[in-house]
């Protein structure tokens, strides 16, 4: 079957990257270091820039993977999570006071823990099961499914979130339009993704940490904004988004590009003292968006 942007439909394309992964369930935690590995060839669409797999994976073949993720060092950096999602929350309040909040793809439930501190009525939803258990041993209303088969009512929410979600999708349109009915008249969409359109991603090309197995859509942020309003949406908001985690935790994705650096770089915290410490770097090779349907 011939490739088709899912962004603007373009035919034409070219290669951006190959590889040869699986979708193994190891491979799909958060803190995955096998940057450069993906599920058979990149390419980069030449009418609006967007890259993609040439040939998706079967869907159930991902949803099988999904469900049986898992991720331990997730549980360790709870404390940065949190203090990433006060930040990002700031950024969405100037547009929406709290009220009605949806996390679809909540993993262990950090952005509806910041959110519900800040006066926000949460719910998730998240296809690991491991991911799911933990959110609701944090007290969380947590449904153990995927983002198009959870039964919310039409027009229930002022704020729908796909944080770290809309990449692993194969058709990102169709989430969009969920998330539209979703959302209540005024609410807005919050999104982040990784920004292949940067100049470290563009730096590092394959190597490049956001390239991974469980990633098969690379937005710019012109993509991104190309897709939004294909279905409907006006962007109000878009700036980098850094992540909060512990010295250690980014210390520990160096292994991805040499054991040694990652050793001597855990060597050197732990000398100092300072692997617990929270740091949020800003890479700029991330994006945070705000949005609402026309």
């Amino acid at each position: 079957m011939a490739w088709v942007c899912p962004v603007c439909r373009g035919t034409l394309s070219t290669e951006r990257w190959s590889g040869a992964s699986t979708a193994d369930p190891s491979d799909l935690r958060p803190s995955s270091d096998q940057f450069g590995s993906i599920l058979g060839r990149a390419v980069r669409c030449h009418a609006c820039g967007h890259v993609s797999l040439a040939e998706f994976p079967k869907a159930e073949v991902l949803s099988e993977s999904y469900e049986d993720a898992a991720d331990p060092v997730s549980i360790r950096e709870e404390a940065g999570q949190v203090e990433t999602a006060r930040r990002t929350l700031a950024s969405v309040e100037q547009f929406v006071q709290p009220g009605r909040f949806v996390d679809l793809g909540c993993w262990t439930g950090s952005l509806l823990v910041g959110a519900r501190e800040r006066g926000w009525d949460v719910v998730g939803i998240e296809p690991s099961k491991w991911g799911s258990d933990r959110a609701r041993e944090r007290g969380l209303d947590v449904r153990s499914t995927e983002w198009n088969k959870h039964g919310l009512p039409a027009g229930d929410f002022r704020l729908v979130a796909m944080c770290d979600v809309l990449e692993h999708l194969i058709d990102p349109g169709a989430a969009l339009t969920e998330i539209s009915r979703l959302l209540e008249p005024g609410g807005v969409l919050l999104l982040t993704v990784p920004d292949v359109g940067s100049r470290l991603a563009r730096l590092l090309s394959r190597r490049w940490w956001s390239v991974l197995p469980m990633h098969v859509q690379y937005f710019t942020r012109d993509s991104l904004k190309q897709l939004l309003e294909a279905h409907g949406y006006e962007v109000l908001f878009v700036r980098t988004h850094a992540k909060v985690f512990s010295a250690r935790y980014y210390a520990e994705r160096l292994a991805g590009y040499s054991r040694l650096l990652e050793r001597t770089a855990q060597a050197t915290l732990r000398m100092l003292r300072q692997s617990d410490r929270l740091v949020a770097p800003d890479f700029r090779d991330r994006m945070l968006v705000v949005a609402r349907p026309r």
